[in-house]
């Protein structure tokens, strides 16, 4: 089920548990980019499997700009980016250091991604999102699911 983006917001993404004790997780496509659909989607699986069984917490709701200082939310990032592509395997890619359309498509099939989580890798390790925004998978995610933008 989709819904649109509440207007207004800068909601990304949301993991909570029901009355019944299982997990639901929301998403939104508030920016409609592959990396950033990916990013966000392990992000809240994340504090599924790291902190809402753990905590006091029973909910997360990530918005932009919160994830730097809450060591809960660093871990939810670290565990979004070592799921997506495991630190072993970052430290191979000459992406991160040549940034070209060639490296990152060599690196994504070394590693078995699609090329946008490389190179939104790149852009949020670099805090440059203006960078690759042709790699990124710009106006996929809705194109994937059915959903008119």
């Amino acid at each position: 089920m989709t819904e649109e983006h509440l207007p207004g917001t800068y909601l990304d993404g949301a993991a909570m548990l029901l009355e019944t004790g299982n997990p639901i997780i929301a998403l939104t496509l508030r920016f409609d980019r592959l990396d950033n659909f990916w990013f966000v989607l392990m992000h809240e699986l994340g504090h599924v499997l790291l902190h809402l069984y753990d905590s006091l917490n029973m909910d997360f709701f990530d918005e932009e700009g919160n994830s730097d200082s809450d060591e809960i939310e660093r871990e939810a990032d670290k565990f979004a980016l070592d799921s997506l592509i495991p630190e072993e395997s970052w430290d191979m890619c000459l992406s991160r250091f040549s940034m070209s359309e060639e490296s990152i498509k060599l690196d994504a099939e070394n590693i078995g991604v699609h090329p946008s989580i490389i190179a939104g890798r790149i852009r949020k390790e670099r805090n440059n999102y203006t960078i690759l925004s042709d790699m990124v998978g710009q106006g996929m995610v809705r194109k994937y699911i059915g959903e008119q933008g």
